[in-house]
């Protein structure tokens, strides 16, 4: 959820808690301030009342009054309560219905005679009154609620603009360029020191890069010198014929541990380039012609191996990509379901439009697929393995986003590469 989306929630969850407690509070006050009012109305007709009793003669009645109801009861035993304010309801005949009113209670002599006369007076107008002005009040908060959203919405955006645009560049930031990060200012001061926090990182991290990659390219080429010159020094010793027996099997051994060393610096420095995306090169490949090549150049070792090989093009597929890596992601591939196969055991690489599967016989058990792709993680014994192929072939699926999956059915294991979720 965005931070604009929840604030703007917070805030209208807050306003409608605010609002229905507010809303609570104003009916009952101006139920009170109503019911206050007509006490008065009440207590003026009191007052009136008694004047009219005291003026008129004993056989006159009180003039009618056709808003209000009065009862007038002789008082016998003093059993009558004394003056007071209270809310009932009353059946009205003519409407047919219940109608809410206001009653006050009083003592008032009459012809020698105590009486408790109480005086009705209607709550049906003041009532509607209260329900329209109830009403108003709450469409007109509703009405500035929806506004103050909107604006709220509209300023949010106008003042998170810098900070999205900020967002989008870091998005699309690549350290391999020279291109500096540019953000703009803002009038907002914590998106402006977020803006000098992330240049100074950025910088950090572009120099922390650079660095890196001139120490792995230097120690790189450093290792390979001596190494090229101990591996000619040991092809001179192989090369004479003074050496004993177990001298010529200590220069072999160490003829081919320098080889190792070799591979193992070419291959760790590879790695480093594909992490560092030292690569941006791309252009449209077939999977199945660099997977052609690579078979057509061992086609002596599965020879050898009297491998089954067979390729099923479901689907025309292409893959956008470096050149380079990709012959380096299918080759090992390739080498990897050759080198841990069996004798007289199968090959199969299925094309589809979107995925590529390579499939071998090998062991008949299932590998666990998360050591498979670990460095240096070796599932045979195999000497000329250094346990890096598949993680080169990972790393190379991590930067095209590309999907990369082990499974295991049927005595086969099968490496599956899905493309459809590629970077674009």
């Amino acid at each position: 959820m965005k931070l604009q989306t929840k604030t703007s929630l917070n805030f209208l969850t807050f306003t409608l808690f605010v609002f229905l407690l507010g809303i609570i509070a104003f009916y009952f006050l101006l139920r009170l301030q109503v019911n206050q009012n007509i006490n008065v109305e009440l207590e003026k007709r009191k007052n009136n009342i008694l004047e009219e009793i005291s003026s008129v003669s004993s056989g006159t009645k009180l003039p009618p009054n056709h808003n209000e109801k009065i009862l007038m009861n002789k008082i016998q035993d003093g059993s009558y309560p004394e003056m007071y304010y209270g809310d009932t309801i009353i059946f009205d005949h003519g409407k047919q219905k219940f109608t809410p009113y206001r009653q006050l209670g009083f003592e008032a002599e009459f012809n020698d005679q105590q009486y408790y006369i109480q005086i009705f007076k209607s709550l049906e107008e003041t009532d509607n009154l209260i329900i329209r002005i109830f009403l108003i009040m709450t469409v007109l908060v509703i009405l500035i609620i929806i506004t103050l959203l909107i604006m709220n919405n509209f300023t949010s955006r106008y003042a998170w603009k810098v900070f999205y645009d900020t967002i989008g560049k870091l998005s699309t930031y690549d350290v391999t360029i020279k291109k500096e990060l540019d953000l703009k200012q803002s009038d907002v001061k914590e998106f402006d020191d977020l803006n000098r926090v992330l240049l100074r990182m950025t910088k950090k991290i572009k120099n922390d890069y650079i660095n890196l990659k001139e120490f792995t390219e230097n120690a790189s080429h450093e290792i390979q010198t001596p190494l090229a010159i101990i591996n000619s020094k040991m092809e001179l010793l192989l090369q004479s014929g003074d050496l004993t027996d177990k001298q010529l099997k200590s220069v072999a051994d160490t003829h081919d541990a320098a080889n190792r060393l070799s591979r193992l610096n070419k291959t760790l420095l590879l790695l480093a380039k594909i992490e560092n995306r030292q690569f941006p090169d791309s252009s449209p490949l077939e999977p199945e012609k660099i997977i052609q090549k690579q078979l057509d150049q061992l086609e002596d070792l599965t020879f050898s191996k009297k491998l089954a090989v067979e390729i099923q093009k479901k689907e025309d597929c292409l893959v956008q990509m470096n050149p380079y890596l990709g012959e380096i992601l299918f080759s090992n591939l390739v080498k990897n379901a050759i080198r841990h196969n069996m004798e007289g055991g199968k090959l199969e690489v299925d094309i589809m439009n979107k995925s590529l599967v390579i499939s071998n016989t090998g062991s008949q058990q299932e590998l666990r697929e998360e050591d498979l792709f670990k460095r240096f993680y070796k599932a045979s014994k195999s000497s000329e393995s250094l346990g890096l192929g598949l993680s080169i072939v990972q790393k190379i699926a991590e930067v095209y986003g590309f999907t990369l999956s082990y499974k295991y059915k049927e005595g086969m294991h099968a490496f599956t590469i899905d493309f459809s979720s590629a970077q674009v």
